[in-house]
């Protein structure tokens, strides 16, 4: 809970237009899209995050593995959406004033040129901070930083080794994610991704510059 009285939990079905709203916020091009609204208001976002909160890591494997398997229960698409998270900052008094969401980079480690089990195996080791974002009239009070601390401990406590996000150059925001602990890295430089059996890289265009921070 921050120093104004927000409480950081994960959304709910009531939270998704408010979560929606404060993620266009952004201007990043970032939304909630439909298919994980309906995931928050059904259920099944975050179904994987709260297996391995409550059965630890081997429940963590036990999801990649049905997921994989023909006989399995669920999809690896059914996986992502269960890996992913939306937490929203609730004021006593405003209600939701901010919101939070990290999903596994599914595209980019099907892309690396990993071996497909060691990309696979990726999901449950790599998370993207997608978007955060504060209502206007919330920005000094910390939430923010309250969000990230947050998403940081959660994913800390699943065993994923690396979280990484980006943002514009020329935004000012460098300065905002060294002080929640993170290392922005020098623009043009690529994320490293050493836990696998080869090095691979995250790159992205010119006008964007990666933080990231190491989770252990």
């Amino acid at each position: 809970m921050t120093a104004s009285g927000v409480r950081i939990r994960a959304a709910r079905a009531e939270d998704v237009a408010a979560a929606r709203r404060l993620i266009a916020l952004t201007g990043s091009g970032v939304t909630l899209e439909d298919r994980l609204s309906a995931a928050v208001s059904d259920g099944t976002l975050g179904a994987a995050v709260r297996k391995g909160l409550s059965g630890g890591e081997d429940a963590l494997t036990y999801e990649l593995a049905s997921a994989m398997s023909q006989e399995g229960e669920g999809t690896v698409e059914d996986l992502l959406v269960g890996l992913t998270c939306v937490l929203v900052a609730e004021h006593p008094e405003a209600g939701v004033v901010g919101a939070l969401l990290a999903l596994p980079p599914a595209r980019v480690l099907s892309h690396a040129g990993l071996p497909e089990m060691e990309s696979l195996l990726g999901l449950l080791q790599v998370i993207k901070l997608k978007a955060v974002a504060v209502d206007p009239a919330h920005r000094s009070g910390g939430v923010a930083a309250a969000l990230i601390a947050a998403c940081r401990q959660l994913y800390t406590q699943l065993g994923y080794t690396l979280l990484y996000g980006q943002f514009e150059v020329g935004s000012g925001l460098e300065t905002y994610y060294r002080r929640q602990g993170l290392t922005v890295l020098p623009e043009e430089q690529g994320v490293r991704l050493t836990m696998f059996s080869v090095p691979v890289g995250i790159h992205t265009a010119p006008t964007e510059r990666f933080f990231v921070c190491d989770l252990d």
